[in-house]
């Protein structure tokens, strides 16, 4: 599975609330840093994940760009009634993520 394709599941498997086929995609070692957590391993982030689990939301991607390691995917998360703009940059290393950078506009979305 290429960098851009380890990118894509991610998010595809996140809007589908797939949260167990997220763990395959990630390192151990993750390091996720997002408005309003932050996580050094991917126990801790999935552990967060199963206690408030994301509900199943369509998305639209808007661009992907990429280097060697890294894939940036921007995207439209449509939740129920609203829709945010998101921003999230990977870092790959020997075919898992290990290191995600969220960046959205968190005001008026509440942080459970």
């Amino acid at each position: 599975m290429t960098n851009h394709d380890l990118a894509i599941s991610f998010v595809e498997r996140f809007c589908a609330g797939d949260v167990e086929g997220l763990v395959l995609l990630l390192a151990k070692d993750l390091r996720f840093r997002g408005p309003f957590h932050q996580f050094d391993s991917r126990d801790a982030y999935v552990s967060c994940l199963k206690d408030n689990p994301p509900t199943r939301s369509r998305f639209h991607v808007l661009s992907v760009t990429e280097d060697d390691d890294h894939v940036a995917v921007f995207y439209e998360y449509q939740k129920t009634d609203e829709t945010v703009m998101l921003a999230q940059l990977f870092k790959c290393e020997d075919g898992k993520i290990t290191e995600i950078l969220l960046v959205f506009d968190g005001r008026g979305i509440e942080s459970k």
